[in-house]
């Protein structure tokens, strides 16, 4: 487990690195869609090198896999439609270091979870698996309902109120707290089998 979790911190670390010196030539906007795509890294290979159970490490895989893609890509999208302005401050060699630091703590419910060699799926798995659904979906469709809201020139400068949107203001940071519970469910459940 050691080993495992000292690999995914140094990747992390020269991943964190190589984008200060990248944001440091003046790309500032990259940093929050690149944090989903190192946990994912951490996760696919925790369940690549873990010797756990296939099915649990699969599951593990797809679910973050799918996250951090999903993330990443509608952080690429959405700036392309609205460019952030990237003259802004540079961040600090800390910074990114500590979302390094960062990245390894979110993704210890992954190593938990690929070094559990139980031969069956529990109960609790199964369940953190279809509350990883339910946020997941929730927090997809919320982010889209926003991004076809905010692409509407007519919305400029106005909050969404639309869909989800129209019963909480927080609508996917509410899904996005289930996927994070699913997460901490399925690896931890790993520590007590």
């Amino acid at each position: 487990m050691l080993v495992l979790a000292t690999l995914g911190w140094l990747i992390a670390a020269i991943t964190m690195t190589a984008l200060w010196a990248w944001q440091a030539r003046g790309r500032h906007g990259e940093t929050v869609t690149i944090w989903p795509a190192v946990v994912s890294a951490l996760a696919l290979l925790y369940a690549i090198l873990g010797d756990g159970e296939w099915a649990r490490r699969s599951a593990i895989a797809w679910m973050v896999g799918s996250w951090g893609a999903r993330l990443a890509v509608q952080g690429i999208y959405t700036r392309s439609i609205h460019p952030a302005d990237d003259t802004g401050r540079a961040r600090p060699f800390w910074f990114f270091q500590a979302l390094a630091v960062g990245a390894v703590v979110a993704s210890l419910p992954f190593l938990l979870a690929s070094l559990n060699r139980d031969p069956d799926l529990s109960v609790v798995e199964l369940a953190a698996c279809g509350l990883w659904v339910v946020g997941f979906a929730g927090e997809t469709t919320a982010d889209r309902q926003r991004l076809r809201f905010t692409s509407n020139p007519a919305n400029q400068g106005l909050s969404c109120r639309t869909g989800l949107w129209r019963r909480s203001r927080y609508a996917d940071r509410i899904f996005e707290a289930l996927i994070w519970v699913a997460y901490a469910t399925f690896g931890l459940t790993a520590m007590w089998l």
